[in-house]
């Protein structure tokens, strides 16, 4: 049997639209430029990184070349969205499909910019109650709305006790998991973790609102938010992408300079940098059809080549905890099992879990115990579950250039976007002003990135403007991880 390879073609429309088609290739044993990608990276591996690995540093220090494999997220991490258009595209199909499905109120289809202080990353839903909740990191609720109408301090301590303590929010803090197969609190409250759900916490507390204003008036257990789920889920259907329905897809597709950063040249030249040295793979939640449409448009027709291992539909955070098999991927559909053992590097898989990955990992390098570090935005999914399993992550935390940090003049195209005057800062709300640097830390979601993660960054672009051996201060209880620099807040 011949070997086989498989690939994407894309063509683009006048429109601008991207069709990908997967076309399975025979591989001539004697192709050289193709073996010679596999036998250069085993031959580099098996010789040389056995050899090369030396214990790690001292703590306080980080350099992504220590790594024997690293993994990298693809949406919010190798592909920059443009937020404010992303969160602005999300509302405006939840709220149509609230009113126009369901018959809500007219008035969630205003536009999100008048409610866009309402919005922060971190915010937990007490679901019964319609209160949107933001937590310290010992679970103290600091503020809270009751629907976009902000609480009181009474009304806080009224609803939840003077210690301001809501069990199922301690509970959640746990894992920051709340998908409903994980227990009571799961069903009682819902967290916003990142971009791709914010809008929906928009929708419904304006739902609320709405109710709250009817004759019928405040209800004392609301019922909102499924009607509200079924619609943000109905914009990321996989088969939407191929049969493009649902709105989101479409005008990805059509209009991805409006959405979507492409990579620069400095970040291409790092990643291959990084390929050359060790083994990269590219871990994603999305399916297949999108994830190769918006790699094709970040890095070029050649984004594959950044890449060892390609996985797709990897269903965070159960990838890494989990034992979900790998699986071919045929078109855009998953297809057989693959057995662990049968895993080889320049493959696309859909599925997966870590503990096989990191078998491949150790055939293909001859290094028993692998140095792996995992770089991606979602605090829950991408830092605090691999670094539970003991792999060192990188937090993509794109509020450090919002909100501006020390030493540093980059900013955020979405800044005023993602800073809520209301809420606060992301990283500390209502703390000890005598206090100075990381310690003022006190949010719940600012505070993950010290306790789970090696490094803090607002965007992969930040740390390929230097080379993969470059040295930087990792968080230890004497250095502060986040790069180029601490959040300014900390130091006034």
């Amino acid at each position: 049997m011949p070997e086989r390879k498989v690939t994407f073609e894309y063509t683009e429309t006048e429109e601008n639209v991207f069709t990908a088609t997967m076309v399975l290739h025979n591989v001539d044993v004697d192709d050289f430029s193709f073996r010679e990608k596999i036998m250069k990276k085993k031959y580099y591996c098996k010789n040389n990184k056995r050899k090369k690995q030396q214990p790690f540093p001292n703590a306080d220090v980080f350099k992504f070349s220590d790594y024997d494999c690293i993994g990298f997220d693809l949406d919010n991490t190798i592909c920059r969205y443009k937020i404010g258009e992303i969160m602005r595209l999300e509302y405006n199909l939840i709220a149509d499909y609230l009113v126009n499905r369901y018959g809500y109120e007219q008035e969630l289809l205003l536009p999100i910019d008048d409610d866009m202080d309402f919005l922060q990353k971190g915010l937990i839903m007490d679901i019964k109650r319609g209160n949107f909740l933001k937590c310290s990191d010992g679970g103290q609720i600091l503020r809270a709305t009751h629907g976009t109408r902000p609480m009181t301090q009474q009304e806080i301590v009224d609803t939840y006790g003077t210690e301001r303590l809501w069990e199922p929010v301690l509970d959640f803090m746990r894992t920051l998991t709340d998908h409903p197969a994980n227990g009571q609190s799961s069903r009682e409250i819902r967290s916003f973790k990142d971009y791709f759900d914010l809008p929906a916490a928009v929708a419904c507390a304006r739902a609320i609102d709405a109710q709250d204003s009817s004759e019928e008036g405040p209800l004392e257990e609301y019922d909102i938010w499924p009607d509200v789920h079924v619609a943000m889920c109905n914009m990321y259907r996989r088969e939407h992408f191929r049969n493009d329905l649902g709105g989101f897809f479409p005008e990805i597709k059509a209009n991805p300079d409006k959405y979507i950063y492409e990579a620069s040249d400095k970040m291409k030249k790092w990643l291959r940098a990084m390929n050359d040295h060790t083994f990269t793979f590219l871990i994603s939640g999305s399916s297949i059809d999108y994830a190769s449409m918006i790699a094709h448009y970040v890095l070029g027709p050649d984004w594959r080549d950044y890449f060892d291992l390609i996985i797709c539909t990897a269903k965070k955070p159960g990838f890494f905890t989990g034992n979900r098999p790998f699986r071919q991927v045929e078109g855009a559909d998953d297809a057989e099992e693959v057995p662990g053992h049968k895993l080889m590097i320049d493959e696309t898989y859909s599925g997966g879990n870590w503990s096989e990955l990191l078998g491949l990992v150790k055939r293909e390098s001859g290094v028993e115990n692998p140095h792996c570090l995992y770089v991606g935005d979602h605090l829950a999914q991408d830092v605090v579950a691999p670094s539970l399993q003991g792999i060192d992550t990188v937090a993509i935390v794109e509020e450090l250039a919002a909100e501006g940090m020390t030493g540093d003049s980059m900013c955020h195209d979405a800044g005023s976007d993602l800073m809520s005057m209301y809420w606060g800062s992301f990283f500390t709300t209502d703390g000890d002003h005598d206090v100075f640097g990381l310690d003022r830390i006190n949010t719940l979601y600012g505070s993950i990135p010290l306790k789970h993660s090696r490094l803090a960054i607002p965007n992969i672009e930040a740390v390929a403007r230097y080379p993969i051996k470059h040295q930087y201060e990792a968080f230890s209880p004497d250095t502060s991880g986040f790069f180029p620099g601490d959040p300014v807040i900390l130091h006034f």
